[in-house]
């Protein structure tokens, strides 16, 4: 349960029952801070998984260009071939 109050009348309300708007003057209700929570970034960063997926991020950026150049390379042989 996340409480927060609205801006304009006072009212505290439970902001995922309200779903963003207040119940009593229909006006959109302040985005709540995480207080404690941890962001799904700041876990991922703790976990100290970044070096495996900046590898892999490598690899496939390494195959991804490599496919590119031999589509380039192949559509230069069809355009050649279809100028003879």
């Amino acid at each position: 349960m996340t409480v927060v109050k609205c801006f304009d009348c006072g009212s505290e309300q439970d902001f995922e029952v309200a779903v963003g708007y207040c119940e009593q003057c229909g006006r959109k209700l302040p985005v709540p801070h995480l207080r404690g929570k941890t962001t799904a970034r700041r876990a991922f960063l703790a976990d100290k998984k970044t070096s495996e997926v900046g590898t892999s991020n490598v690899a496939v950026t390494a195959g991804v260009f490599v496919a590119g150049v031999a589509a380039l390379i192949t559509v230069a042989v069809l355009v050649v071939r279809s100028q003879f």
